[in-house]
């Protein structure tokens, strides 16, 4: 006997040929997630697009971070004459249309707040009345009670489904069920329509991140971070080798009873959580978990393995795991992103540099920013002192057309292979010739002619300010200050730092 529920499931299902039928002139269409990336529904739609009777055209892609490739909307229309992508965070295939075509808008937004603030004129309490007329999001095939699982692509649902008029869900037999956390499943009563993705046809872009070796810099850039972690810290890694070169240190150091709240779940981690180093026994918030918010299956079967109904892994939405009041409560958070360029006032840029989109802020200024905020915790800004393209990532000023993804005043540590500074607390001076002292050797002595003619360094006073933590200027070590925590708004109840650190806590 056929349940209401599967009745349900039943009545809502659809081909995709169906789904884009419905899709009229000038909708405005969500394709995913990130990790939860629209695959075959987003193919159809571009087949449409055109000037003809019947053909699809003024649509509007709203995306936000896709990473599965899809080269056929530059195929269709590269000129986007018949379409328009805003897209927010861009990866390589992303950028390559850019720079080819001059087209695709790019905005700048972070995780959390700034999904929100781009969200603002979408969501509405009636369905109706909601900005998106389209969202497609791939999740799991519905269960016996009718919820699908988000899967790899917790992260934005609960924003997007908030400001969709029409939910589509792509369901996929190749995605884990991953366990909350919170709003990690929806239920059919709450989905417009489903599809079934055949699999064998939209697979995810293969790669083998076991096998990918760091470069020297980055293992030197490893080392300088491993300078300033210890045991039980709670680690937040971003996207890349030189994270990857971070969990190779880590592991070789031994480091013990580690913890993971991260919004992205990367190889590294999961090594780590596999090698039994991660227990999140200590851990003051979600102990005995670790946290994160989507990932990219590009070893299919080894992330369905390491994924699929693991009580050990708490899958969040956006707004816990980058949520600024989380990250300053969480002790011995220690965050790892890669920067673009770090200018001598300290100001990062990790989004947009000298006119071009790289790629956006992203989770980079709450983490860098609001870890550092925790009691004992890090924010690192890591890059090689020098791009691919032989420039110095250390400027004197960011360039024109440049975004600041974390404020002077908020920037912590950052790390070349040439050494790690602190930038809290230090004045003006401090700071430039700190972030001199590890910029590349040949790229020195032009930083500081600048320094010296923008008055960033004193012209005639003999003292050398480059600040070492624990060794020059009164700077403590890390260790000495791996109990303290910014009072912030705790000063409105009267917090003494002194007392809270006689008492022990």
């Amino acid at each position: 006997m056929t349940t209401p529920v599967q009745q349900k499931i039943r009545d809502k299902k659809r081909t995709p040929r169906q789904i884009v039928d419905m899709i009229k002139p000038g909708d405005w269409v969500n394709i995913g997630s990130v990790g939860g990336d629209s695959t075959v529904l987003a193919y159809e739609v571009a087949q449409r697009l055109g000037p003809g009777t019947g053909d699809l055209n003024d649509i509007e892609f709203w995306n936000y971070a896709m990473f599965y490739p899809h080269p056929e909307f530059q195929e269709v229309d590269p000129n986007q004459e018949y379409h328009c992508f805003h897209e927010y965070f861009f990866f390589p295939w992303s950028r390559r249309a850019r720079d080819r075509y001059n087209v695709t808008s790019w905005a700048q937004w972070g995780w959390t707040m700034g999904m929100w603030w781009h969200h603002y004129r979408f969501a509405n309490r009636m369905k109706d009345k909601r900005g998106i007329d389209w969202w497609f999001n791939a999740a799991t095939a519905p269960d016996g009670l009718g919820f699908f699982n988000w899967s790899y692509g917790v992260n934005n649902c609960n924003i997007f489904r908030q400001t969709a008029r029409n939910l589509v869900v792509e369901a996929r037999d190749d995605y884990p069920w991953a366990e909350g956390g919170r709003f990690n499943t929806i239920n059919i009563d709450d989905v417009e329509y489903w599809v079934e993705v055949d699999t064998e046809r939209w697979q995810w872009p293969q790669v083998n991140e076991k096998g990918i070796q760091p470069a020297p810099e980055e293992k030197k850039i490893a080392e300088y971070v491993l300078s300033i972690m210890q045991d039980r810290d709670v680690i937040q890694l971003g996207i890349g080798s030189l994270p990857s070169a971070c969990v190779t240190a880590m592991a070789d150091a031994g480091l013990k009873d580690l913890g993971v709240h991260t919004e992205m779940l990367n190889f590294g981690l999961l090594n780590l959580i596999e090698s039994g180093q991660v227990t999140n026994r200590y851990k003051s918030l979600d102990r005995g978990r670790s946290v994160w918010s989507f990932a990219f299956p590009v070893d299919k079967k080894w992330y369905y393995d390491s994924i699929h109904r693991n009580q050990n892994l708490a899958a969040y939405d956006i707004d816990y795991t980058n949520n600024f009041h989380v990250l300053t409560r969480i002790d011995n958070m220690i965050a790892i992103d890669n920067c673009l360029a770090v200018d001598l006032l300290g100001q990062q840029s990790t989004g947009f540099y000298d006119k071009r989109p790289i790629s956006s802020s992203g989770g980079y200024f709450q983490f860098v920013s609001f870890c550092a905020q925790s009691k004992g915790g890090r924010g690192v800004a890591s890059m090689r002192s020098r791009s691919k393209h032989g420039t110095s990532r250390i400027v004197p000023f960011l360039p024109a057309g440049s975004s600041v993804d974390v404020p002077a005043q908020l920037s912590n540590y950052v790390c070349t292979e040439y050494g790690i500074v602190n930038l809290r607390g230090l004045n003006g001076y401090e700071r430039a010739a700190s972030l001199i002292s590890i910029a590349h050797p040949d790229e020195r002595e032009w930083l500081e002619k600048e320094a010296y003619e923008n008055n960033l360094l004193p012209p005639k006073f003999p003292v050398n300010f480059e600040v070492k933590e624990g060794e020059t200027r009164k700077y403590p070590s890390y260790e000495d200050r791996r109990d303290y925590k910014t009072p912030s708004n705790s000063m409105l109840w009267g917090y003494d730092w002194d007392d809270d650190m006689q008492s022990g806590k």
